[in-house]
Protein backbone atom coordinates (compact mmCIF):
# COMPACT_ATOMS: atom_id res chain seq x y z
CA UNK A 1 0.00 0.00 0.00
CA UNK A 2 1.66 3.42 -1.26
CA UNK A 3 1.75 6.07 1.13
CA UNK A 4 -1.47 7.86 -0.27
CA UNK A 5 -3.23 5.30 0.08
CA UNK A 6 -2.82 4.71 4.04
CA UNK A 7 -5.36 3.98 5.79
CA UNK A 8 -5.28 6.60 8.81
CA UNK A 9 -8.39 5.60 10.80
CA UNK A 10 -10.95 2.86 10.65
CA UNK A 11 -14.26 2.09 12.00
CA UNK A 12 -14.87 -1.45 12.89
CA UNK A 13 -18.08 -2.94 13.73
CA UNK A 14 -18.40 0.62 15.67
CA UNK A 15 -14.58 0.70 17.40
CA UNK A 16 -12.68 3.45 16.04
CA UNK A 17 -8.97 1.92 14.42
CA UNK A 18 -5.94 3.71 13.63
CA UNK A 19 -6.06 1.35 10.93
CA UNK A 20 -6.47 -1.92 9.36
CA UNK A 21 -6.39 -5.08 11.87
CA UNK A 22 -3.30 -6.88 10.39
CA UNK A 23 -5.38 -9.81 9.82
CA UNK A 24 -8.01 -8.12 7.73
CA UNK A 25 -5.52 -5.54 6.10
CA UNK A 26 -3.34 -9.04 4.91
CA UNK A 27 -7.13 -9.97 3.33
CA UNK A 28 -7.70 -6.16 1.76
CA UNK A 29 -7.90 -7.05 -2.11
CA UNK A 30 -9.93 -9.84 -1.41
CA UNK A 31 -12.32 -7.95 0.61
CA UNK A 32 -11.94 -4.98 -1.45
CA UNK A 33 -12.36 -6.40 -4.60
CA UNK A 34 -13.04 -10.27 -4.92
CA UNK A 35 -9.80 -10.65 -5.53
CA UNK A 36 -9.04 -13.86 -5.25
CA UNK A 37 -9.51 -17.63 -6.51
CA UNK A 38 -11.09 -20.88 -4.17
CA UNK A 39 -11.86 -24.88 -4.68
CA UNK A 40 -14.23 -27.08 -2.79
CA UNK A 41 -12.51 -30.07 -2.44
CA UNK A 42 -13.67 -33.57 -1.62
CA UNK A 43 -11.31 -36.19 0.77
CA UNK A 44 -12.39 -39.30 0.37
CA UNK A 45 -10.72 -41.84 3.25
CA UNK A 46 -7.81 -40.16 3.07
CA UNK A 47 -7.83 -39.38 -0.88
CA UNK A 48 -8.70 -36.34 -3.26
CA UNK A 49 -9.57 -38.37 -6.48
CA UNK A 50 -10.23 -34.78 -8.50
CA UNK A 51 -7.37 -33.44 -6.97
CA UNK A 52 -5.13 -32.90 -10.69
CA UNK A 53 -8.25 -31.36 -12.37
CA UNK A 54 -8.96 -28.97 -9.02
CA UNK A 55 -5.05 -28.13 -8.96
CA UNK A 56 -5.31 -27.72 -12.95
CA UNK A 57 -8.40 -25.28 -12.78
CA UNK A 58 -6.73 -23.26 -9.22
CA UNK A 59 -3.14 -22.83 -11.88
CA UNK A 60 -5.02 -21.90 -14.54
CA UNK A 61 -7.08 -19.27 -12.90
CA UNK A 62 -3.94 -17.88 -11.58
CA UNK A 63 -2.05 -17.30 -14.89
CA UNK A 64 -5.06 -16.12 -16.44
CA UNK A 65 -5.29 -13.65 -13.66
CA UNK A 66 -1.81 -12.78 -13.53
CA UNK A 67 -0.46 -13.89 -10.19
CA UNK A 68 2.81 -13.85 -9.40
CA UNK A 69 2.90 -17.98 -8.45
CA UNK A 70 6.06 -18.96 -6.42
CA UNK A 71 7.66 -20.90 -8.07
CA UNK A 72 6.98 -24.03 -5.04
CA UNK A 73 3.36 -23.55 -5.43
CA UNK A 74 3.42 -26.63 -6.77
CA UNK A 75 0.58 -29.94 -6.99
CA UNK A 76 2.89 -31.94 -4.60
CA UNK A 77 2.83 -28.44 -2.34
CA UNK A 78 -0.39 -28.14 -1.56
CA UNK A 79 -1.04 -31.75 -1.07
CA UNK A 80 1.78 -31.81 1.07
CA UNK A 81 -0.65 -28.38 3.16
CA UNK A 82 -3.59 -30.97 3.13
CA UNK A 83 -1.99 -33.50 4.73
CA UNK A 84 -0.72 -31.30 7.31
CA UNK A 85 -4.55 -30.73 8.61
CA UNK A 86 -6.76 -32.48 6.55
CA UNK A 87 -9.70 -35.42 7.99
CA UNK A 88 -9.93 -38.87 6.49
CA UNK A 89 -13.02 -37.66 4.99
CA UNK A 90 -13.50 -34.10 4.98
CA UNK A 91 -14.77 -30.67 2.85
CA UNK A 92 -11.71 -29.06 1.79
CA UNK A 93 -11.57 -25.11 0.81
CA UNK A 94 -8.54 -24.12 -0.68
CA UNK A 95 -8.61 -20.15 -1.19
CA UNK A 96 -6.06 -17.97 -2.56
CA UNK A 97 -5.89 -14.24 -2.68
CA UNK A 98 -3.45 -10.91 -3.73
CA UNK A 99 -1.35 -9.58 -1.70
CA UNK A 100 -2.73 -5.97 -0.36
CA UNK A 101 -1.89 -2.70 -2.36
CA UNK A 102 -3.24 -1.01 -4.95
CA UNK A 103 -6.94 -0.05 -6.10
CA UNK A 104 -8.30 -1.74 -9.42
CA UNK A 105 -4.40 -2.11 -10.34
CA UNK A 106 -2.69 -4.33 -7.59
CA UNK A 107 0.89 -3.48 -6.56
CA UNK A 108 2.05 -6.37 -5.49
CA UNK A 109 0.88 -10.09 -7.70
CA UNK A 110 2.41 -12.32 -4.79
CA UNK A 111 -0.57 -14.56 -3.61
CA UNK A 112 -1.53 -15.72 -0.33
CA UNK A 113 -3.84 -18.93 0.77
CA UNK A 114 -6.39 -20.09 3.25
CA UNK A 115 -6.73 -23.68 3.58
CA UNK A 116 -9.72 -24.94 5.70
CA UNK A 117 -11.55 -28.42 6.64
CA UNK A 118 -14.45 -29.66 7.36
CA UNK A 119 -14.90 -33.14 8.75
CA UNK A 120 -17.86 -34.93 6.64
CA UNK A 121 -18.74 -38.50 7.68
CA UNK A 122 -19.48 -39.96 4.71
CA UNK A 123 -16.94 -41.94 2.16
CA UNK A 124 -18.83 -42.28 -0.85
CA UNK A 125 -20.45 -39.96 -2.80
CA UNK A 126 -24.48 -40.59 -1.61
CA UNK A 127 -27.73 -41.32 -3.25
CA UNK A 128 -30.07 -38.34 -2.72
CA UNK A 129 -33.84 -40.94 -2.44
CA UNK A 130 -35.78 -37.21 -2.30
CA UNK A 131 -34.23 -35.32 -5.35
CA UNK A 132 -33.81 -31.53 -5.88
CA UNK A 133 -36.47 -28.86 -6.76
CA UNK A 134 -35.44 -26.69 -9.17
CA UNK A 135 -36.60 -23.29 -10.43
CA UNK A 136 -35.70 -20.75 -12.76
CA UNK A 137 -33.96 -17.49 -11.49
CA UNK A 138 -35.27 -14.89 -12.95
CA UNK A 139 -33.43 -11.92 -11.02
CA UNK A 140 -29.97 -11.78 -12.45
CA UNK A 141 -28.03 -13.03 -15.90
CA UNK A 142 -24.53 -14.26 -15.82
CA UNK A 143 -21.77 -12.41 -18.20
CA UNK A 144 -19.54 -14.55 -21.00
CA UNK A 145 -16.29 -13.71 -21.07
CA UNK A 146 -12.66 -14.56 -20.61
CA UNK A 147 -13.15 -15.20 -16.06
CA UNK A 148 -16.40 -16.89 -16.66
CA UNK A 149 -14.87 -20.48 -16.02
CA UNK A 150 -13.13 -19.24 -12.66
CA UNK A 151 -14.57 -20.32 -9.33
CA UNK A 152 -14.25 -16.68 -8.15
CA UNK A 153 -14.71 -14.91 -4.55
CA UNK A 154 -17.21 -11.83 -6.41
CA UNK A 155 -20.17 -14.21 -6.91
CA UNK A 156 -23.37 -11.43 -5.93
CA UNK A 157 -25.14 -12.85 -8.21
CA UNK A 158 -25.28 -16.71 -7.19
CA UNK A 159 -25.89 -15.39 -3.50
CA UNK A 160 -28.66 -13.36 -5.60
CA UNK A 161 -29.65 -16.60 -6.88
CA UNK A 162 -29.74 -18.68 -3.92
CA UNK A 163 -31.80 -16.24 -1.84
CA UNK A 164 -34.65 -16.46 -4.67
CA UNK A 165 -34.76 -20.46 -4.50
CA UNK A 166 -35.01 -19.95 -0.51
CA UNK A 167 -38.08 -17.48 -1.04
CA UNK A 168 -39.29 -19.34 -3.88
CA UNK A 169 -38.83 -22.70 -1.62
CA UNK A 170 -36.80 -24.23 -4.33
CA UNK A 171 -33.28 -26.33 -3.58
CA UNK A 172 -31.15 -24.54 -5.55
CA UNK A 173 -31.88 -22.03 -9.14
CA UNK A 174 -31.47 -22.62 -12.44
CA UNK A 175 -28.95 -19.33 -14.12
CA UNK A 176 -29.21 -18.66 -17.23
CA UNK A 177 -26.21 -16.17 -19.53
CA UNK A 178 -26.68 -13.27 -20.60
CA UNK A 179 -27.87 -14.77 -24.10
CA UNK A 180 -30.70 -15.81 -22.06
CA UNK A 181 -29.81 -19.89 -22.25
CA UNK A 182 -29.16 -22.47 -19.49
CA UNK A 183 -25.57 -21.86 -17.83
CA UNK A 184 -26.00 -23.38 -14.26
CA UNK A 185 -27.29 -23.41 -10.84
CA UNK A 186 -25.39 -21.86 -7.93
CA UNK A 187 -23.34 -24.25 -7.08
CA UNK A 188 -23.67 -27.17 -9.59
CA UNK A 189 -23.15 -27.84 -13.27
CA UNK A 190 -26.29 -28.82 -14.99
CA UNK A 191 -26.63 -32.31 -17.18
CA UNK A 192 -29.58 -33.48 -18.82
CA UNK A 193 -30.98 -36.72 -20.83
CA UNK A 194 -32.90 -36.34 -24.24
CA UNK A 195 -33.47 -39.29 -26.47
CA UNK A 196 -31.18 -41.38 -24.87
CA UNK A 197 -28.47 -38.51 -24.97
CA UNK A 198 -26.41 -36.93 -21.88
CA UNK A 199 -26.00 -33.30 -22.45
CA UNK A 200 -24.22 -30.11 -20.77
CA UNK A 201 -24.02 -26.51 -21.86
CA UNK A 202 -20.51 -25.91 -22.93
CA UNK A 203 -17.78 -23.75 -21.45
CA UNK A 204 -18.44 -20.82 -23.65
CA UNK A 205 -22.08 -20.35 -22.25
CA UNK A 206 -20.42 -18.99 -19.33
CA UNK A 207 -20.25 -21.95 -16.70
CA UNK A 208 -17.92 -22.56 -14.18
CA UNK A 209 -15.10 -25.51 -15.49
CA UNK A 210 -16.28 -28.29 -13.45
CA UNK A 211 -13.82 -30.68 -11.90
CA UNK A 212 -16.33 -33.49 -11.55
CA UNK A 213 -18.29 -32.04 -14.67
CA UNK A 214 -14.71 -32.27 -16.62
CA UNK A 215 -14.50 -36.14 -15.33
CA UNK A 216 -18.25 -37.18 -16.30
CA UNK A 217 -17.07 -35.76 -20.11
CA UNK A 218 -14.65 -38.58 -20.28
CA UNK A 219 -16.84 -40.90 -18.06
CA UNK A 220 -19.74 -41.20 -19.49
CA UNK A 221 -19.02 -42.13 -22.67
CA UNK A 222 -16.93 -44.84 -21.18
CA UNK A 223 -19.73 -46.32 -19.74
CA UNK A 224 -21.80 -46.53 -22.89
CA UNK A 225 -23.86 -43.52 -23.04
CA UNK A 226 -23.63 -40.86 -25.80
CA UNK A 227 -22.43 -37.51 -24.69
CA UNK A 228 -22.20 -33.60 -26.19
CA UNK A 229 -21.76 -30.40 -25.21
CA UNK A 230 -24.43 -28.24 -26.30
CA UNK A 231 -26.33 -24.88 -25.77
CA UNK A 232 -29.78 -24.85 -24.70
CA UNK A 233 -33.21 -23.00 -23.59
CA UNK A 234 -34.98 -23.39 -20.54
CA UNK A 235 -38.08 -24.14 -22.63
CA UNK A 236 -35.67 -26.97 -24.09
CA UNK A 237 -34.37 -28.14 -20.84
CA UNK A 238 -38.31 -28.48 -19.59
CA UNK A 239 -38.28 -31.26 -22.16
CA UNK A 240 -35.93 -33.24 -20.96
CA UNK A 241 -36.13 -36.71 -19.61
CA UNK A 242 -34.19 -36.80 -16.53
CA UNK A 243 -31.96 -33.78 -15.16
CA UNK A 244 -28.97 -33.89 -12.84
CA UNK A 245 -26.39 -31.69 -11.36
CA UNK A 246 -22.71 -32.27 -10.49
CA UNK A 247 -20.12 -30.80 -7.90
CA UNK A 248 -16.95 -32.17 -6.34
CA UNK A 249 -18.78 -32.35 -3.05
CA UNK A 250 -21.78 -34.10 -3.73
CA UNK A 251 -21.78 -36.06 -6.79
CA UNK A 252 -24.67 -36.42 -8.86
CA UNK A 253 -27.59 -35.09 -7.58
CA UNK A 254 -30.78 -36.12 -9.81
CA UNK A 255 -33.55 -33.80 -10.26
CA UNK A 256 -37.31 -34.07 -9.43
CA UNK A 257 -38.65 -31.30 -10.51
CA UNK A 258 -38.21 -28.09 -12.33
CA UNK A 259 -41.04 -25.37 -11.49
CA UNK A 260 -43.99 -27.36 -12.53
CA UNK A 261 -42.33 -30.14 -14.67
CA UNK A 262 -41.62 -33.72 -12.99
CA UNK A 263 -38.31 -35.99 -14.08
CA UNK A 264 -36.95 -38.93 -13.73
CA UNK A 265 -33.78 -40.72 -12.55
CA UNK A 266 -33.31 -43.83 -13.81
CA UNK A 267 -30.26 -43.71 -15.95
CA UNK A 268 -28.99 -40.91 -13.93
CA UNK A 269 -28.81 -43.72 -11.06
CA UNK A 270 -26.94 -45.69 -12.76
CA UNK A 271 -24.31 -42.83 -13.29
CA UNK A 272 -24.11 -42.33 -9.59
CA UNK A 273 -23.12 -45.92 -8.80
CA UNK A 274 -20.64 -45.94 -11.36
CA UNK A 275 -19.22 -42.41 -10.38
CA UNK A 276 -19.28 -44.08 -6.59
CA UNK A 277 -17.23 -46.99 -7.84
CA UNK A 278 -14.88 -44.83 -10.14
CA UNK A 279 -13.84 -42.59 -7.38
CA UNK A 280 -12.63 -45.93 -5.28
CA UNK A 281 -10.79 -46.96 -7.72
CA UNK A 282 -8.83 -43.62 -8.04
CA UNK A 283 -5.31 -43.63 -6.19
CA UNK A 284 -5.39 -40.18 -5.42
CA UNK A 285 -3.55 -40.73 -1.64
CA UNK A 286 -3.02 -37.25 -0.07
Amino acid sequence: MTKSEKIMSVILNEQVLDDLPAHIALLQRGLYYGDSLFESIRVFDGRIPLWEQHWQRLSGGLRTMGYAVPVHWTSQYFKEQIRRMAPRNARLRLTVWRSPGGLYAPDNNLPNFLLTAQVLDAEDYKWDAIGVALGLCKSVRLPVDALSGLKALNAPRYVAAAQEAHTAGWDDAILLNMHDRVCETTASNLFWLEDSVFYTPPLSEGCVTGTLRSLLLTLIPEWGYAMEEKPTTFARLQRAEEVFLTNAIRGIRWVKSCEKKSYNFLKTKILHERLVQEMRQMNAVI
